[in-house]
């Protein structure tokens, strides 16, 4: 009786302990690492022509948009094909376009959409996967717009709202 007495007792008062409710916030151990540090985080990736491009290559007088991408993405590819459309739109932007996937993938994307010919585009392969995890990227594409100082300005979870990416980056 005694040992069923003091496990009764131990529920009790440890069922408060487990359950305290929540302040409302988000515990910081839960947000993606962008949502820690909404800076442009450090990257390095391979392109097409097999040089290594990273943050530092960053031209720091214009915006950047990250966008993470899959190349056998239908909705990727359809989003690629609205930035080509609009690149005279987005002459202020500089695009870094980034795939974890292997860099012979990479390749023939890029050069399905004649992505070099654009100046203002730079796409590779991440085969460290930092962007992958920086960002926690769930679904792709997946983009993040920051201004010309680095700062976080917004995040594309469902695809890229094309007329206010052409706003914000002006």
């Amino acid at each position: 009786m005694k040992p069923l007495f003091f496990l009764l007792i131990l529920a009790v008062f440890s069922f408060p302990a487990t359950a305290q409710p929540g302040t409302g916030s988000t515990s910081n151990d839960t947000l993606a690492p962008y949502q820690k540090s909404p800076y442009i985080p450090s990257f390095t990736i391979q392109q097409p022509d097999s040089s290594w491009f990273s943050k530092q290559n960053l031209d720091t007088k214009k915006p950047t948009l990250i966008l993470y991408f899959s190349p056998d993405c239908g909705h990727c590819q359809l989003e690629t094909e609205a930035i080509l459309t609009k690149m005279k739109d987005l002459s202020n932007l500089q695009i870094v376009m980034i795939t974890s996937r292997p860099y012979q993938d990479m390749l023939n994307f890029a050069n399905n959409y004649k992505i070099t010919r654009f100046h203002g585009i730079k796409i590779g392969s991440d085969p460290a996967r930092l962007i992958t995890r920086f960002y926690d990227v769930k679904f792709t594409p997946f983009s993040a717009l920051y201004d010309k100082k680095g700062k976080l300005v917004k995040v594309y979870k469902d695809g890229i709202n094309m007329e206010e990416l052409i706003a914000l980056q002006k």
